[in-house]
């Protein structure tokens, strides 16, 4: 007999959301940052930063489909948002993020990064857009 779903996984799961969320803001924000440092100082070629650029962008996207696929489990996800409820948000809450780190990834990939200055365009982009995690310490 299986183990039925139970509060314990939910709250495994709804910690998971959290911490890829969390984790793909600061990823995205600090990649940028970076990006856009080695851009300045022309230290990679434009080739090959554009290529990491593209391979994050991949990366990111593949990161967002693992919270689209919990989404699509209905039965669990409403679980998930009524823990997230009783600890006072919504779902909204993911959604919100959600929409901005989509929206992100999914411009990075065809963004213009023939030039050290588009890059440091881009990059100027995601930092706008990304503010770093709250979190008790840097990172």
């Amino acid at each position: 007999m299986a183990i039925a779903v139970n509060p314990v996984h939910i709250l495994r799961m709804l910690l998971q959301a959290d911490t890829l969320l969390s984790n793909l803001q600061r990823d995205m924000r600090n990649n940028a940052l970076s990006w856009k440092a080695i851009a300045t100082a022309q230290a990679l070629t434009v080739a090959t930063l554009a290529e990491q650029m593209n391979s994050a962008a991949v990366t990111y996207q593949g990161n967002l489909d693992l919270i689209t696929t919990a989404q699509a489990d209905t039965v669990n996800w409403n679980k998930i948002v009524t823990m997230w409820g009783i600890l006072g948000g919504t779902g909204a809450d993911f959604t919100n993020i959600m929409n901005t780190l989509s929206a992100v990834a999914s411009q990075l990939g065809p963004a213009d990064k023939s030039t050290y200055a588009a890059i440091i365009s881009d990059c100027d982009q995601i930092i706008a857009a990304v503010n770093a995690p709250l979190s008790l310490w840097p990172e």
